[in-house]
């Protein structure tokens, strides 16, 4: 009998064109489009505006060691207002000034400064930009005072007298310190949170503007229990198309760490499922549901945590972010693929998971045997 619902149920969803569209469309959309910026982890061969007003030595030994970092295109330009209007044209992402006497000034040991200019519209830009002009800079002032060194008689050791202290940094999680890693499986959980929920619905306020009957051999608890079949069969195939497949094609190691990550993913499906059944009994028209959920998952991305840090937001907000099944699941993902957790590491994200689970099917089921006999 619940197998007879479900094959009805996912009959009539094929049937709808919405259904269609945003179930499959949406998936593929996200899954080829969204990381494809992402894929090189980093930028490179940003254009940036270089105007040497030396024509020294030095100043064409700085420009070669910009062209030597993998993220700079350094382009030559003679004035001012050309750089200014390829600026102003999005031609150049940062301009490079080095001044009259750069060169002069070194050999008398006077401190130079080099002005460097980004464009900060586009984070990515900017911060690879900013990175790779200092890095390049610092690179030359450390040769310099290396080749004073030696000629005061430092010989071999002038690098150790130069810097006797070094950095050995190593990011944690993230080591190209891209985006990637971590933004993209989480973009991946919010787009099935908010497809599924979109798509119940879209279902509720169909069988709402219809009115219909359910037939009588079918029971609140069969509906119920028959809608949370139905709709946790497509949770689980997003699961595999998303966390399995496009991971391992664009090549994140979390592929490979499916155990834990199912299990929450698992308890976060029959969480979202049960919430969007729950939720489903508040629409009266299909559309209003997509209006919902377009206008609520953005601000539930951000109070999950992932991009802003939970120890910074108000109380009321972390108490709001924790009635919310995409908060453990984006956290899950998180602590799962990027920071390589165990399946001890996210217990609190399945009890989380768990709790909304349980209390999310009370609710649903509760919604429906309201209605009962109506469809809904």
């Amino acid at each position: 009998m619940i197998w007879q619902f479900v094959k009805r149920e996912l009959k009539a969803l094929f049937k709808d064109p919405g259904f269609l569209l945003l179930v499959f469309g949406g998936p593929l959309f996200y899954s080829i489009f969204y990381p494809l910026p992402y894929t090189y982890d980093v930028a490179r061969h940003i254009p940036v505006a270089v105007l040497d007003e030396d024509k020294s030595f030095y100043s064409r030994k700085l420009v070669q060691i910009l062209g030597a970092e993998e993220e700079l295109l350094p382009l030559a330009y003679e004035a001012v207002p050309n750089v200014k209007q390829a600026l102003e044209k999005r031609e150049i992402f940062g301009v490079v000034i080095i001044p009259r006497d750069f060169g002069k000034n070194i050999m008398k040991g006077i401190t130079q400064r080099v002005p460097i200019y980004t464009d900060g519209s586009y984070p990515i830009y900017y911060k690879q930009t900013t990175a790779a002009l200092q890095r390049a800079i610092k690179t030359m002032s450390a040769g310099v005072e290396i080749q004073k060194l030696r000629a005061y008689g430092a010989g071999k050791s002038a690098p150790l007298l130069r810097s006797p202290i070094r950095l050995n940094i190593k990011n944690l999680y993230s080591p190209s310190g891209a985006y990637r890693g971590y933004l993209v499986p989480a973009v991946f959980v919010t787009v099935t949170y908010q497809i599924i929920l979109m798509v119940i619905g879209l279902r509720a306020g169909t069988l709402r503007e219809w009115k219909k009957q359910y037939p009588a051999q079918f029971t609140p608890f069969l509906v119920w229990i028959g809608k949370m079949i139905s709709f946790l069969m497509f949770m689980l195939l997003y699961f595999f198309y998303l966390f399995v497949c496009m991971f391992r094609l664009y090549g994140f190691s979390g592929g490979t760490h499916l155990g834990p990550w199912l299990a929450v993913y698992i308890l976060f499906s029959w969480a979202t499922v049960g919430l969007g059944l729950t939720l489903g009994s508040l629409f009266k028209e299909r559309e209003s549901s997509v209006m919902f959920i377009v206008v609520t998952s953005l601000p539930l991305v951000f109070i999950s945590g992932v991009i802003w840090p939970v120890w910074k937001m108000p109380l009321l907000i972390r108490v709001l972010r924790l009635c919310v099944p995409i908060t453990y699941g984006i956290t899950g993902v998180v602590r799962v693929f990027v920071m390589n957790g165990s399946l001890a590491d996210i217990t609190p994200y399945l009890v989380g998971c768990l709790g909304l689970a349980v209390l999310f099917s009370f609710t649903s089921y509760y919604a429906i045997k309201k209605r009962f006999p109506i469809q809904i």
